[in-house]
């Protein structure tokens, strides 16, 4: 497994000591996770920071009916978890599913607690997630509220443009929250 890509990923949110790079890659755990695994089912305990190596995954809310709503793909170099869970200690409402063979690197909050006692950094780091993970959440809020489902679509389109041809039309209609049917129309448009 590669740690320059995580470390990378890290390093774009705050300058990590070399010692404390070298110290954070022991904390690492390294897993394939094949298509349709789950790394979390809603009502598990999430304990773990992700880290998407390579592959997809989705992360969504399924209703008592059995409708999806995805809150997010994630894609390759990207850090995931249900974060509300994870800072809580209570039972995720989301589930995370790999889309595709992939491959992950996580690191649990016991160990980031740990980190955060040892080197400024990891205070910093932890702080910078909170942000990203809160603006992609406010982002995505906006959206449903002020944007139409076309308008949706195209964003959807330019925020994941390799990601339409890779996932079920179904999958994205769940994303942009409208029904499938409606998603046919828009890209009839085209």
């Amino acid at each position: 497994m590669e740690p320059s890509t995580i470390i990378g990923a890290l390093a774009r949110m705050t300058t990590i000591p070399e010692e404390e790079e070298r110290h954070f890659l022991k904390q690492l755990f390294w897993k394939p996770v094949k298509k349709g695994q789950f790394l979390l089912h809603a009502g598990d305990f999430c304990e773990s920071i992700f880290y998407c190596e390579e592959g997809l995954f989705r992360m969504f809310y399924e209703n008592e009916d059995g409708s999806e709503h995805i809150k997010s793909f994630v894609t390759e170099g990207k850090l995931f978890t249900d974060y509300r869970a994870l800072l809580t200690a209570e039972p995720a409402f989301l589930s995370i599913q790999a889309l595709k063979d992939s491959r992950i690197a996580f690191f649990t909050k016991t160990a980031m607690e740990t980190l955060y006692e040892r080197h400024a950094c990891w205070e910093r780091f932890g702080r910078k997630l909170a942000e990203e993970l809160f603006i992609a959440k406010s982002r995505k809020e906006r959206e449903l509220v002020e944007l139409t489902a076309e308008e949706r679509y195209r964003l959807f389109q330019k925020q994941y443009p390799d990601l339409e041809s890779r996932i079920p039309q179904y999958q994205i209609a769940a994303f942009l929250a409208i029904n499938p049917v409606s998603l046919s129309r828009i890209r009839g448009k085209r």
